[in-house]
């Protein structure tokens, strides 16, 4: 169990570290101009972390008990309607060139550069999100199969 708790937290230091990485040139570069932060970094440890619930089942502490596993899956709904959210959000952010306003800061040869890797990433942890959280359910009630029929995992 204690090997479960700190294989837990050692992932939790790497998705804060990855996270911190990937919106670092941001903050640099923009500041707290940028209106996404907060969608960002949620996008980012969602996909890291239903990555993790999804292919290391057997390292997580999610494997003792089905409850969790049942409200994992009943998560996966309000998860998705925050995903498309962020997206509709985002999506009509650049659409309007309102990015315009928030890359205005910067010299005119690093806005086009500086607004393609926030749409690359942005776009990319959104897909990225759906597609977990679309094969999360199935993973967890494969696992509750497993656990109830076959006395494993």
């Amino acid at each position: 169990m204690i090997q479960k708790i700190n294989f837990e937290l050692l992932w939790w230091v790497i998705t804060a570290v990855v996270t911190t990485l990937i919106l670092l040139p941001i903050y640099l570069n923009i500041g707290e101009a940028y209106p996404f932060y907060r969608d960002n970094i949620i996008l980012i440890v969602i996909a890291i972390t239903w990555t993790r619930y999804i292919f290391f089942m057997k390292h997580h502490w999610l494997t003792f008990s089905n409850y969790i596993k049942a409200f994992f899956m009943v998560l996966s709904i309000p998860t998705f309607l925050y995903i498309m959210g962020a997206f509709y959000d985002f999506q009509s952010f650049y659409d309007d060139g309102l990015f315009d306003g928030v890359l205005s800061i910067l010299p005119y040869d690093k806005q086009s550069n500086m607004l393609l890797y926030i749409r690359t990433e942005m776009i990319f942890f959104l897909a990225f999100a759906f597609i977990c959280n679309f094969m999360l359910p199935f993973r967890m009630l494969m696992s509750i199969w497993r656990k109830i029929n076959k006395g494993t995992e």
